[in-house]
């Protein structure tokens, strides 16, 4: 059996538990310690400690605690629908308040791309090439590599000499 199941039929078996005394079992039963906990889910150790003994008073309300239960949850490899249902159950009107489904966007894949496509075409660019495009053909008239016949303009041929 895997890990990921073996932990949700360890929720399942202490639904009646409340979600700090909870993870606080279930991480000393892993042998990991506050500090390894913290550094792995970026939460401080006092942040841990309070969850773990449901000071709710000095823990962040909402979403925020929404994530913090839901990172510690999956460092110990608990299912995300169970630890949440604990939450809900132990702490549900700050909670719930904040994370309603029903204002949320969907989200799909390409909502979320790593590169945006600007919206205006940038002319800087162009602009850039252009300068050193005449640049260029000065240089060149002035070192003589454009023959005489291809300046058709006088002030053209007044470089050239």
């Amino acid at each position: 059996m895997s890990t990921r199941s073996e932990s949700d039929q360890v929720v399942d078996n202490h639904s009646d538990m409340s979600v700090g005394p909870y993870l606080q079992q279930l991480r000393k039963a892993q042998g990991h310690t506050l500090e390894q906990v913290s550094m792995r889910i970026k939460y401080s150790t006092q942040q841990i400690q309070a969850l773990e003994q449901e000071r709710w008073d000095v823990l962040p309300s909402g979403t925020p605690l929404r994530w913090l239960v839901r990172s510690y949850g999956r460092f110990l490899e608990v299912d995300d629908a169970a630890i949440q249902a604990m939450l809900d159950s132990t702490f549900p009107e700050t909670v719930q308040s904040t994370s309603t489904g029903d204002n949320k966007m969907k989200w799909e894949a390409q909502d979320m791309s790593l590169y945006v496509e600007p919206s205006q075409r940038a002319w800087g660019w162009w602009l850039v090439a252009l300068v050193l495009l005449v640049v260029v053909l000065f240089y060149a008239i002035d070192q003589g590599w454009i023959p005489e016949s291809w300046l058709i303009f006088d002030w053209l041929k007044a470089l050239s000499q």
